[in-house]
């Protein structure tokens, strides 16, 4: 596919680009006057009958796309009336096939592409809404037993609005239910932003699924904290232990640099990084921590849930958008521009849920994705 031809209904805009390492690539389309992004999974890849290939290996990959789609599918159901709550969790629209190839469809949005060193240099009435806002969004999630299981300073989107700015929190194809993850070979993501628990899943060494929980994503949440108001993750032997998650598999504790942070942010940006999951805490304690900081001499304006707080006239506007200079380094594994920074949605799906999820709709994720009852 490239521009100008139609995929599913959806014009192209550009042609595709490939993300990452490779495992996917994304362009711009429009539909019914509206552009959207669009992601191209190049695995798996579903063979027809003329595939090249014996019939016992053709059914294997068909099995495989079938737990593919069914993963999609589930998730996709289930997140979508989320994006009511305002539109900060950026969830998928559409997800097909189209010949060989899966294809999963968002909403387009402008982001400011500030990178952690960016938003470092904000100063810590900024950091604070940004931190605020991807807690809230974190929550919904977790509310629902469901673990994101990417999350990485590419996956929290910078929008600026009218009172300042707000974060979109993308990228769901990794999320599972909580102590039913995938099987570890399937697992992918970013090394450098795996929790000890993930780490030691991935790599076989005991750790079993049901110790994989929302705990995970806290974790992760902490070493991003730390970016957000730092500009690099904490310190630790990089020389000998290369990413934080083999450092506190190995017995180190990280701590975020303390100097000219308020103690009870500190204190709870060190707890999100402690090895056992058990201690951490958890998303609705974060967020009501963030929520008792205040910055001297400023009120912070929170854009949670897509309803801006009331701020006072004398609060002043949003800074300006940073130079170059002060962007961050990027990720050590997650390369700079392997996500476009352009791909969060504007708009949220038209259906508005009454009440509030419950964890009925658990149940049911459960059932279709694992065959089996919740935990």
């Amino acid at each position: 596919m490239k521009a100008g031809d139609v995929l599913n209904g959806y014009l192209i805009l550009e042609d595709f680009k490939v993300v990452g390492a490779g495992l996917s690539k994304w362009t711009y389309a429009e539909r019914a006057g509206r552009q959207f992004f669009i992601k191209e999974f190049l695995a798996p890849t579903y063979p027809d009958d003329a595939a090249p290939g014996s019939e016992k290996i053709k059914a294997k990959k068909r099995a495989r796309c079938a737990a593919f789609e069914a993963h999609h599918r589930g998730m996709q159901k289930a997140l979508a009336p989320l994006s009511t709550y305002g539109g900060n969790l950026i969830v998928t629209l559409d997800f097909f096939r189209w010949g060989a190839k899966y294809y999963k469809v968002t909403e387009k949005v402008d982001a400011e592409d500030l990178g952690t060193g960016g938003i470092a240099a904000l100063g810590l009435r900024w950091q604070l809404v940004l931190m605020k806002s991807v807690a809230h969004s974190l929550k919904i999630l977790h509310d629902l037993r469901i673990v994101h299981s990417d999350l990485k300073p590419s996956n929290i989107l910078v929008k600026r609005t009218e009172l300042g700015f707000t974060s979109k929190l993308i990228d769901f194809d990794s999320a599972y239910i909580a102590a039913n993850p995938p099987p570890f070979e399937e697992i992918v993501g970013t090394i450098n932003y795996y929790s000890p628990e993930l780490l030691g899943y991935v790599q076989d060494v005991g750790v079993k699924p049901e110790e994989l929980g929302v705990a995970s994503d806290i974790f992760t949440l902490g070493l991003i904290y730390t970016e957000f108001l730092t500009g690099a993750v904490p310190p630790f032997d990089t020389a000998r232990y290369h990413e934080p998650a083999v450092a506190v598999r190995s017995g180190e504790v990280l701590r975020i640099p303390r100097a000219g942070l308020d103690p009870s942010l500190a204190d709870m940006v060190d707890a999100m990084l402690l090895g056992d999951p058990t201690q951490r805490p958890s998303i609705a304690q974060v967020h009501s921590t963030l929520m008792g900081i205040r910055v001297p001499g400023s009120d912070p304006v929170a854009t949670l849930a897509g309803r801006p707080a009331t701020r006072s006239a004398a609060s002043p506007a949003a800074p300006p958008a940073p130079s170059g200079a002060l962007r961050g380094k990027g990720l050590r594994l997650a390369t700079p521009g392997s996500r476009p920074t352009t791909t969060t949605p504007t708009t949220t799906p038209t259906t508005t849920p009454t009440t509030t999820p419950t964890r009925g709709l658990v149940g049911k994720l459960v059932g279709k994705l694992t065959g089996r009852p919740p935990k």
